[in-house]
């Protein structure tokens, strides 16, 4: 058994007897089941699977996940987005004017979803894990659905905080739940590219907000209601006709599906394949798919939890966020009137979802998560500054609004690839579910919070607040910590490069070895 085997993304043990886990090819010769002297039964049948499966049978696979799983994903995405967000959308219609808020009032209401989404995105993920998402998902994105139609009905501050509370409480599960789902159908290396794919409907969905909010405009005071109030309807009512088809669409996990479980959109052979083919990934010790809670502690123990959260918190929520809620009245102060500032959000969007799936592509295509997310930083980190520049500068509007494309392409992209550079380095399914739920937890309520409420209005068009802290989150709070990680991991590859392969073997068992996850001496991390 080569070490190689074991290795992760970027690993280099022997080049000239790699391995590579990250592409899940096998040398191409025929393998009979039993054969394989050392492993057992199930790994010999996922390298025979894997040899008859090279070429278009793959391909063929995978184009049937991408068309089944990506789709229905971002969809709930792009509903949970427009849900989240469109309170920036409202507050240029009149709400409120209407509900009789202060300013001041409705950040505190925006962030206050920030405290249930992030509260309930580790305990989601939990059950996502012991229920799975064909039925979990459909559940939740009801219930959101169901809040935000209710949504028109808001008549003052409290029922509108109580309204947002519940809100993020039934909002929490899908973003982590469906990098958590992504995980367990696709290997290392096809990861980043279809989280981007996910993630580009978060950025879509800015895109399609401004849309309808446009069109939305267009119904003010039309049957005596305000264009808010049509706005949630709307919105509300097309996600809730979204989770219920969320519960014909979304598969179980791979290994759910057994002599009770059955499917009929995989052949059996393509699902033994899908089932076997992330279990093995990695080599032939693979984690345990039981659940334990144990798994959920060491999670929230482990380093690489709490530096990836500094990043999704600082380089991702606060800025996405604060874009996202303050983009349409920015586009404003450049000039525009309200109902063309919506529209004039939809093209930053746009070209934002395109540099996301790049982004994403690029990664998977040269294995480098950690330069394509601090590529994708200095990006935003470019964008932010020439917008805090040029704001001061009436007459140079046009170069704040190209400026805006820059920063929400950069703070979109960065997000998918540190999913993915967490997802690929925690082996154990429990654990990594737990990870994504803990550093997301952090990240919502941290992000959502400070990035609802640093972009006051007081302080339009110029924004030294927000601008400042953007700028500085950015460097101190994602690239530095960024850095750190990508340092640790490589000093931990680096030394477990120089251990004798045969030792590592006969001290520990094949299982003793998967139980060990990330943490197994043969185990090399993707940088």
């Amino acid at each position: 058994m080569s070490a190689s085997s074991h290795a992760g993304e970027g690993s280099s043990i022997d080049e000239k007897t790699q391995f590579d886990a990250s592409s899940t090819s096998t040398p191409a010769v025929d393998i009979a089941p039993g054969i394989i002297s050392g492993h057992n039964p199930e790994y010999d049948r996922y390298l025979v699977l894997e040899n008859e499966f090279e070429g278009p049978r793959k391909k063929k696979l995978l184009m049937k996940l991408d068309f089944r799983l990506l789709p229905t994903l971002s969809v709930l995405y792009l509903m949970n987005s427009l849900d989240k967000s469109n309170a920036g959308n409202a507050k240029l219609f009149g709400f409120l004017e209407d509900v009789g808020m202060t300013p001041t009032q409705f950040n505190l209401a925006l962030m206050y979803l920030f405290f249930t989404y992030g509260l309930f995105e580790p305990v989601s993920n939990v059950m996502l894990r012991r229920i799975g998402p064909k039925f979990w998902f459909p559940c939740i994105v009801i219930a959101w659905g169901t809040i935000t139609t209710l949504t028109c009905l808001v008549k003052n501050y409290g029922s509108y905080v109580a309204i947002r509370l519940m809100l993020g409480m039934t909002e929490a599960g899908l973003y982590p739940g469906s990098y958590f789902i992504l995980s367990m159908w696709y290997t290392p290396s096809e990861l980043a590219t279809r989280m981007a794919i996910f993630y580009g409907a978060n950025t879509a969905a800015g895109a399609f907000g401004g849309v309808i909010a446009y069109g939305v405009g267009n119904l003010d005071h039309h049957m005596g209601w305000r264009a808010w109030k049509w706005l949630f309807l709307i919105e509300g009512l097309i996600t809730i006709v979204a989770g219920i088809a969320a519960f014909f669409c979304l598969p179980h996990f791979p290994h759910q599906y057994d002599g009770k479980k059955t499917t009929k959109w995989l052949t059996p052979d393509e699902l033994e394949y899908a089932k076997l083919r992330t279990k093995y990934a990695l080599g032939p010790d693979p984690p345990t798919y039981k659940f334990r809670w144990s798994d959920v502690l060491d999670a929230a123990k482990d380093r690489k939890t709490y530096l990836m959260m500094m990043m999704f918190w600082f380089g991702g929520s606060v800025p996405t966020y604060s874009l996202s809620y303050t983009l349409p009245t920015m586009v404003k102060n450049l000039g525009y009137s309200a109902i063309r500032a919506q529209a004039l959000t939809t093209p930053p969007y746009i070209f934002a979802t395109c540099i996301c799936v790049l982004v994403g592509w690029l990664s998977d295509r040269y294995k480098r998560r950690f330069f394509s997310i601090m590529g994708a930083y200095i990006l935003g980190l470019i964008g932010i500054i020439i917008l805090w520049v040029t704001v001061h500068y009436p007459h140079l509007s046009g170069v704040s609004y190209f400026a805006i494309f820059l920063a929400a392409a950069g703070y979109s992209a960065q997000a998918p690839i540190v999913g993915a550079w967490t997802s690929n380095n925690i082996r154990n399914p429990s654990k990594r579910a737990a990870a994504i739920g803990i550093l997301m937890l952090f990240g919502s309520v941290g992000g959502g919070s400070i990035g609802s409420n640093i972009y006051l209005q007081e302080q339009a068009p110029t924004y030294p607040l927000g601008f400042g802290f953007s700028i500085g989150a950015t460097v101190l709070g994602a690239m530095i910590p960024a850095s750190v990680h990508w340092l640790l991991m490589k000093r931990e590859n680096k030394q477990r490069d120089v251990l004798n392969e045969d030792e590592i073997l006969a001290k520990y068992t094949p299982q003793e070895l998967g139980e060990m996850g990330e943490k197994s001496p043969l185990f090399r991390y993707t940088l």
